[in-house]
């Protein structure tokens, strides 16, 4: 049986979403898990030998499985087949026996071959452990650039834009609009880390693991002016090498979240 993995060398591997996913990854996830027609990729260059079938006859593994939960047991199984101890000093990872313990926001994550857990005892969002698994898959090669660039400076970032505009930089202006004091609190309690000198009313960078990092510019919001409040979220030129760009989206949409929990 073919699995996401598999399939995804078949893929242009874009991102392009002509195919109605996110991600050349969510798509071959949905074909695998839940049926979905590989045709409406419309840019495979070739057909894998299983999708040759006639239509119908083809076998579909777990069809009614949540794509989410699939990939994570696809993931689990890849991470097993991985020297972590070799990997951790690109990381930024401790080795600890069997296990590496990576920084993750303000907490510290336990990968082994076996399991991934928190320190601090948390149960993990099931979004968290895939983010988690892809930063050890992209290995961390190399050190940060130390120059900072918006989401739009990336390959095929076009659609992803949008995607962090509504569910992390709009979503945090609205929340803090003209309260900064507030919004340094929160950032201070979850370990963020102020940057000055400072372009905007408010600059700060969120650690999500040792090589990705996060910059937000707050701008408080100028009613008299007709100004609202805008939020700009940059990243390190070098962080499409340590994630994929969804990854790197869901980062700082996780950033936000952690920043609005009381």
């Amino acid at each position: 049986m073919l699995t996401v993995f598999e399939l995804i060398k078949f893929l242009p591997k874009t991102n392009c979403g002509d195919c109605g996913e996110p991600t050349c990854m969510a798509f071959a996830t949905k074909v695998i898990t839940a049926g979905l027609d590989i045709k409406k990729c419309p840019h495979l260059e070739k057909l894998p030998e299983e999708f040759k079938m006639e239509e119908g006859a083809r076998p579909v593994a777990g069809k009614m499985e949540d794509p989410e939960t699939a990939l994570l047991r696809e993931l689990r199984q890849k991470i097993k087949g991985m020297d972590l101890a070799l990997l951790a000093p690109d990381l930024g990872a401790q080795v600890s026996g069997a296990s590496i313990e990576l920084p993750f926001f303000n907490d510290i994550v336990v990968v082994s071959s076996e399991s991934l857990k928190s320190k601090r005892g948390i149960e993990l969002d099931p979004r968290d452990q895939i983010l988690i698994y892809n930063y050890c898959f992209f290995g961390g090669k190399g050190p940060l650039s130390g120059e900072w660039v918006g989401l739009e400076s990336f390959p095929n970032s076009v659609s992803k834009v949008s995607t962090l505009r509504r569910y992390t930089e709009d979503k945090l202006a609205a929340e803090f609009s003209e309260d900064p004091g507030s919004l340094k609190k929160r950032v201070e309690a979850m370990g963020g880390q102020f940057v000055e000198p400072c372009s905007a009313d408010l600059c700060f960078d969120i650690r999500v693991f040792p090589k990705v990092v996060l910059r937000f510019h707050y701008w408080q919001a100028e009613p008299e002016e007709g100004f609202d409040a805008k939020v700009k979220v940059l990243y390190d030129r070098r962080a499409i090498e340590f994630l994929d760009l969804e990854s790197l989206v869901f980062a700082a949409e996780r950033a936000v979240e952690k920043i609005l929990e009381d």
